[in-house]
């Protein structure tokens, strides 16, 4: 993980030095990303495809971190996860088929949650819905097959929850591919 983080900074540095922006001649794009999260993908593009928005909804904690120590308990399965994220765009060395993004935006999630509860006679597990929220932050690499809508990604970013469990970290590493829809 730590090498794909250091590949995706690289990259952006190096399109941060490039004064090029993005063009997308698409407006919106729909997609499925495998990983966490795990689900469904929506892009809307901006301007001239330099700013995006995405819309996730999926899973939380499906492919890994399905069973991990939570707010004094555990996770034991996947939840359902909502993420909105505001993007930039830049391409790559003045490629139009390849571009990187980053940006950041909200996450809110509903997981179970499973704690030993000894406050009950005799002390017992209990299951308690949780609803969490937090900022979360992506980069990732977007590769778009020349004169076709298509576009692979990969990305990876961190889900830091602020509510009910402040600082809760979540590494958030996904690929998959979208379909540019609308002109």
């Amino acid at each position: 993980m730590k090498k794909l983080l250091f590949a995706i900074i690289t990259i952006l540095l190096l399109s941060a030095s490039s004064q090029t922006f993005a063009q997308y001649d698409y407006n919106w794009a729909a997609g499925f990303r495998v990983g966490e999260p795990l689900g469904f993908n929506l892009r809307k593009y901006f301007q001239n495809g330099d700013k995006a928005f995405d819309v996730n909804v999926g899973t939380y904690g499906f492919i890994y971190n399905r069973q991990r120590s939570y707010n004094g308990g555990e996770y034991r399965t996947a939840g359902l996860m909502v993420q909105g994220i505001y993007l930039w765009h830049s391409e790559i060395l003045r490629r139009s088929w390849a571009h990187v993004y980053y940006g950041g935006g909200a996450q809110i999630n509903n997981r179970t949650h499973y704690f030993f509860s000894r406050n009950v006679t005799p002390p017992q597990e209990i299951r308690s819905k949780k609803i969490s929220l937090g900022p979360t932050g992506l980069a990732g690499l977007e590769l778009k097959l020349p004169n076709q809508p298509i576009g692979f990604f990969i990305d990876a970013g961190l889900y830091v929850e602020a509510l009910p469990s402040p600082f809760f970290l979540n590494p958030q590493i996904s690929s998959g591919l979208r379909l540019n829809v609308i002109k």
